[in-house]
């Protein structure tokens, strides 16, 4: 959604070493790097996954610098990333031993556990530089907190994160696990709370506000979110994450059009991605505005042209219109992207179906239920378009397939019984009356909809009186 920062793009001297790296590389010379340069150089190259480089910047300083143990924790890292385990732990049991209270050693060494997804081992190594560490205590909690929260262990994962945090409330990528944490151990208040005694630290810190506002949503209470959003945009009005995530709330809680100004005003301060769009046409379309709604299922396509979900959502807008054949475009452009939704193969049956094309409607209403059986529409459209077909004794069997999946769906139970009696298996439909009103009376009148002959059957009537007060 956000344009991507180089690394060095915010500082000129390091970007001008990276440069002058790459002369170097062309010329195939020799220029001097200090120590921090060299570390800086093998940091961007682990980051963009340029192997080669790294390998090779690592390689150069230790020949230029070869008592800095900085670049055999390096080369480990390298190794590490490349999934040359044994080499790695080869590389940093050397600098242990020349170095065996150095807590970078030991970060280091976790950060190759976790690398190697060994996380028991990650946790050892960083208790260990947690042990030896006289500063800068915080962002080894935050790594602690991340292997526990890898093993699944979000409860310790979340008490580390506190501990973090305690010690730096503004590391704001620890704010952000501890949203992610509370969310799979179901902790919110835990997590509020904590958020909280950030603010009354700090009032002015808008990225704790922003924080806060999510879990807020996550927890359901839109109104809190809502309020944590406003704060956080008080304090920084140029936040976009701020309000692309008040216009999701706005969304959830259906008031789409201080949803459609929260996205449109994110707009002014970064640059929307396919799902923005999506959530913006999603919007109009809820307001009715086809148009308005087709137009950014468009520009959501321009963006991403497998996202499904915004061909459909066009397909969607022209069935609103009834305009049959330019939906059954669009909706069947979703189904080349996912093919395997029962919504979408739904919709499709529902324009053949209007169009009179009664194998068509058949088969995508098959492959509706197929693919979602626990979609109820689905199996009731199903059942209307063989009811109109005349075909009864097929939708009985289509709803009792269908009651396997909806056990006590009224509306299907009260169908059966409307199609039974359309057959002529009165015995049957009669039974499955009585059933089907003691299990909701007040829902009765569908039968007299499918099969309006039941308003005068003596039979219907007598049994549809008898269990009126039960």
């Amino acid at each position: 959604m956000f344009e991507d920062q180089g690394p060095f793009e915010d500082n000129e001297f390091l970007g001008n070493s990276l440069k002058k790296f790459e002369e170097m590389r062309r010329r195939k010379t020799q220029y001097f790097f200090d120590v921090d340069t060299l570390l800086n150089l093998i940091d961007h190259y682990l980051e963009c996954l340029d192997f080669d480089s790294a390998d090779e910047v690592t390689n150069y300083a230790r020949s230029i610098h070869p008592d800095s143990t900085g670049f055999i924790l390096k080369e480990a890292e390298l190794l590490a990333m490349k999934g040359k385990k044994e080499k790695a732990l080869a590389a940093l049991e050397k600098v242990e031993r020349v170095s065996p209270f150095d807590p970078e050693v030991f970060v280091i060494k976790g950060n190759i556990y976790s690398i190697l997804q060994i996380f028991e081992s990650a946790i050892s190594s960083y208790k260990k530089a947690l042990s030896l560490a006289d500063e800068q205590k915080d962002d080894i909690y935050f790594r602690i907190g991340i292997a526990y929260q890898s093993l699944g262990n979000f409860n310790l994962a979340l008490d580390n994160y506190i501990l973090c945090l305690t010690d730096n409330p503004a590391h704001e990528g620890c704010i952000s696990e501890v949203v992610a944490c509370c969310e799979f151990a179901n902790t919110f208040d835990k997590g509020i709370n904590l958020i909280n005694s950030i603010i009354d630290d700090d009032p002015y810190y808008y990225i704790a506000w922003y924080h806060l506002g999510e879990l807020y949503t996550k927890q359901g209470d839109f109104e809190k979110a809502l309020k944590a959003f406003d704060y956080c945009l008080l304090i920084n009005d140029r936040f976009a994450p701020a309000y692309l995530d008040m216009a999701q709330v706005y969304l959830m809680n259906e008031q789409f059009e201080e949803s459609i100004t929260a996205y449109k005003t994110a707009f002014e301060y970064c640059h929307p991605d396919a799902y923005t769009y999506y959530n913006l046409g999603e919007c109009y379309e809820q307001l009715k505005k086809w148009d308005d709604a087709r137009d950014y299922y468009q520009k959501a396509i321009k963006s991403d042209p497998f996202m499904a979900q915004a061909w459909y959502g066009i397909g969607v807008t022209y069935e609103e219109e009834e305009r049959w054949y330019e939906a059954m475009y669009y909706i069947k452009k979703a189904l080349e992207n996912d093919d395997q939704n029962g919504e979408y193969w739904l919709a499709l049956g529902d324009c053949e179906y209007q169009l009179g094309n009664f194998p068509e409607a058949d088969d995508c209403y098959s492959k509706s239920i197929k693919v979602d059986p626990d979609n109820v529409d689905a199996w009731i459209a199903y059942s209307d378009l063989l009811h109109d077909y005349n075909l009864n004794h097929r939708a009985v069997a289509l709803l009792v397939q269908g009651l396997a999946h909806h056990q006590g769906n009224i509306e299907m139970h009260y169908r059966i019984v409307a199609y039974l009696f359309l057959i002529g298996n009165i015995e049957t439909c009669m039974a499955e009356l009585e059933r089907a009103l003691q299990i909701d009376y007040n829902q009765h009148r569908i039968i007299f909809e499918i099969a309006p002959a039941m308003l005068n059957d003596e039979r219907t009537n007598w049994i549809i009186n008898a269990n009126k007060n039960i």
